[in-house]
């Protein structure tokens, strides 16, 4: 009976121990939970479980091959529902910093260091060129450095002196006979991202084409009243040959050779033969002579220029429309002296810089000049002396609009006033002693300025244009030339040529334009004419002769027909 009741005791225990040792197992195992449909739809509940653990049940639900790598390790919580394969391996792994590379039929999985040493074994660098047409290569070098990677490396040829004077020294050397070339070596995502990058930046640049009118006006007023005479006595009147101005200076010098010669001479009124002249009347009756001067002078003039200037947008551009003087400049050291040539530029000057913006405004910096000089001798030296008018600003307008540059005008009075002492004062009478000379200079110049931004296209039709227009004048200015010279004999044989090529007249065509390379060799328009008409003409004597070999098979052929 005690065995009885010990034994049921110690059976009582081992099946308590036993179900709760099946409750803690259902219980674990209901919060590691790993399922996957037919469609490959993904629920995982897992709960600090180490990650290789949960990657094994995913490849054995999902009948994957997944391979972690040693270093993989740590644990992981997750719920999960309803997700692909590829978003739960995401899951799982990314919060560890775990990633995985699928390769075929395997999944592998390392950590991101190996990822990345993985990844920079198998990965190769490739050199590509990128011919440059409008950026310059050093900009270029710049743009792309941000883009390379650790092991990429840029190399540019292609740099242009800024500011190129072409001189029969400097004629550019090297830098001109490249192009801009950007040479990279990197990996191929970072080489199609500096394509992609160049593609935006090396675009053509736009172009402003600047019409200038320049108006300068200069107007010289001059105006002069006076009279000279001169009282002479036991004097030949006609003996004096510069005038009755000259009178007494005759006397002082004795050029009359008169001892008691007298003479009282008044110059205020400036008669002299040596000044311009208005109106100069002069009286010599017995020994009195009296001259009267009176001027109205006025003297207008217009000076007009009208340059028209394309440039690019941030590009100075620079009219010069005068003179150049030269002068000598000398340069002297303890054993010698050099003289140059040096030049001043004079005239109507126009130098401007336009600064494009996206919304058609057009900034222009400005600087229009005027400009004359002279040159004097100083010390055995000539040294030029520049009378300017020159402005310089800083101007925005729209695309189209005029601007107008003016306000630089000079005006001059001189006023000058002769007259004898007391006589001059006389009322009436004294008029006959005084003496005036007024001047009045005005000058001013008017810029007018007209900037446009213009397409490409639009350049082109103007060009066309412009070819025409020259054609034009070119036959205009030969139609008046003699039939015997040797351009309108040229220009008849041409013409017959083009006629009988029209025509369809070859053999005429060809003999016309052989008589016109005789008398001018220098034709390429002709030479090409003849070239295709030689290709023209071989042509049809090679159908000619393939239609009689046709001919003479298909004879040939109905003569053995007939024999047989």
């Amino acid at each position: 009976m005690k065995y009885t009741t010990l034994l049921s005791s110690l059976l009582l225990t081992s099946m308590t121990a036993i179900g709760q040792e099946s409750i803690e197992t259902d219980q674990e195992s209901d919060s590691t939970t790993v399922a996957v449909d037919e469609f490959g739809t993904v629920d995982l509940v897992v709960n600090e479980t180490e990650v290789t653990q949960v990657l094994e049940m995913l490849a054995i639900q999902s009948r994957r091959n997944i391979i972690a790598s040693n270093s993989v390790s740590g644990v992981v919580s997750a719920n999960l529902y309803d997700i692909t394969f590829n978003e739960a391996l995401d899951a799982i792994l990314r919060v560890n910093g775990f990633g995985y590379v699928e390769e075929g039929n395997f999944v592998y999985v390392y950590t991101v260091d190996e990822l990345e040493t993985i990844e920079k074994a198998r990965r190769n660098t490739e050199s590509r060129i990128y011919e440059l047409q409008y950026l310059s290569a050093a900009d270029a070098d710049e743009f792309v450095k941000p883009l390379l990677s650790d092991e990429g490396e840029a190399a540019f040829r292609g740099t242009v002196e800024a500011g190129y004077q072409p001189t029969m020294e400097d004629g550019g050397a090297d830098s001109y006979a490249w192009s801009s070339k950007l040479v990279i070596n990197d990996y191929l995502e970072n080489l199609d991202a500096i394509a992609v990058l160049l593609s935006e930046l090396d675009t053509a640049p736009m172009q402003v084409v600047v019409e200038a009118t320049v108006v300068q006006t200069k107007v010289n007023e001059d105006n002069e009243f006076g009279v000279d005479f001169t009282a002479l006595s036991n004097i030949n009147i006609g003996s004096i040959a510069g005038g009755p101005l000259s009178a007494a200076t005759d006397l002082i010098s004795g050029t009359f050779g008169a001892t008691n010669a007298s003479a009282i001479s008044s110059g205020v009124g400036q008669t002299d033969t040596t000044l311009n002249g208005g109106l100069k009347v002069g009286v010599i009756k017995d020994h009195v002579g009296a001259f009267l001067r009176v001027l109205d002078q006025v003297v207008d003039t217009t000076v007009l220029a009208r340059p028209r200037v394309t440039c690019l947008n941030r590009q100075k551009a620079e009219v010069l429309i005068g003179t150049r003087f030269g002068y000598l400049s000398s340069t002297q050291t303890q054993t010698s002296t050099t003289q140059t040539v040096e030049f001043l530029d004079t005239g109507i000057q126009l130098v401007f810089r336009p600064f494009i913006s996206p919304d058609g405004m057009i900034r222009l910096e400005l600087r229009p000049s005027v400009s004359s000089a002279t040159l004097r001798v100083d010390g055995g030296q000539t040294i030029p002396d520049e009378i300017t008018q020159q402005l310089m600003t800083n101007v925005r307008c729209r695309d189209g609009e005029t601007i107008i540059l003016g306000g630089l005008f000079r005006e001059s009075t001189v006023v000058t006033r002769n007259q004898v002492p007391i006589l001059g004062d006389i009322p009436l009478i004294g008029t006959a002693f005084r003496g005036q000379d007024d001047q009045v200079d005005k000058e001013e110049i008017i810029f007018l300025l007209t900037p446009t931004i213009i397409p490409d296209e639009r350049l082109w039709e103007s060009g066309k244009d412009s070819l025409a227009i020259v054609e034009a004048v070119r036959i205009g200015a030969r139609s008046g030339l003699l039939p015997f010279s040797r351009d309108q004999i040229t220009a008849n044989y041409n013409r017959d040529a083009l006629n009988a090529y029209r025509r369809g007249d070859l053999d005429r065509a060809l003999y016309w334009t052989n008589l016109s390379l005789r008398t001018s060799k220098v034709q390429p328009e002709i030479l090409r004419l003849r070239e295709t008409i030689s290709d023209e003409s071989e042509s049809i004597w090679e159908r000619d002769l393939l239609r009689e070999l046709l001919a003479e098979s298909n004879t040939t052929v109905s003569s053995v027909e007939v024999t047989q």
